[in-house]
């Protein structure tokens, strides 16, 4: 007569190690390498398929960071406060228009671009404006509150890398980057199959 296992579990065989199934799944499966191009709008959380290179410059113009005044550093009075004229306007989408002469303030706004001539910008709350005149007090160093054309992305680099998953912050990138589709791969495609009468229709 058979000898019956009073254990359901008992198993007489060699175990199959975590590293070894690994190594198994790895070997009988094949990534997903085909792409697609997603809508920015349909493409968070996807994950891209090639780098994304920035073909221009972000920003693509040196600009402000702040609203204040614009001046060319070799104006001011290292020592003492410097009084200069404010003799123009730039905001973002309406640049000055023309070349900043020295001896002279120009009115600037955050992300306008910046006047040719100058160099440095000063807040507006760390100066006074009096009969179109501001007055700039001493202590500012040159370049300050300026952003320099490609800080945040260098035409030519690598924007997003391939493999990353997308996040609501690289879909703006991307769209600063002039990009309204990205490459991303194919979503993995899942099937489920029940067998038995125990499982009903919700």
């Amino acid at each position: 007569m058979a000898q019956l296992s009073d254990d359901c579990f008992a198993f007489g065989g060699k175990l199959l190690g975590v590293d070894a199934a690994l190594a198994l799944i790895r070997e009988r499966i094949a990534p997903v390498v085909s792409e697609e191009a997603a809508p920015l709008s349909e493409a968070c959380g996807r994950v891209l398929a090639r780098d994304l290179v920035a073909a221009i410059d972000v920003p693509p113009h040196a600009n402000s960071a702040v609203d204040g005044y614009a001046v060319a550093h070799g104006d001011l009075r290292p020592e003492r406060e410097t009084v200069l004229p404010v003799t123009g306007r730039a905001a973002a989408g309406h640049p000055l228009g023309r070349e900043a002469a020295r001896g002279e303030a120009i009115r600037i706004f955050t992300g306008a671009p910046m006047p040719e001539g100058l160099d440095t910008i000063l807040m507006q709350e760390d100066c006074i404006l009096e009969d179109g005149r501001v007055r700039i007090p001493p202590g500012i160093r040159k370049g300050a509150n300026r952003r320099h054309a490609g800080e945040d992305v260098a035409k030519g680099a690598v924007a997003l890398a391939a493999g990353r998953r997308l996040k609501p912050a690289d879909l703006g990138l991307a769209a600063a980057l002039g990009q309204d589709r990205l490459p991303v791969f194919r979503r993995l495609r899942v099937a489920l199959l029940s067998t038995g009468d125990e499982v009903r229709e919700p």
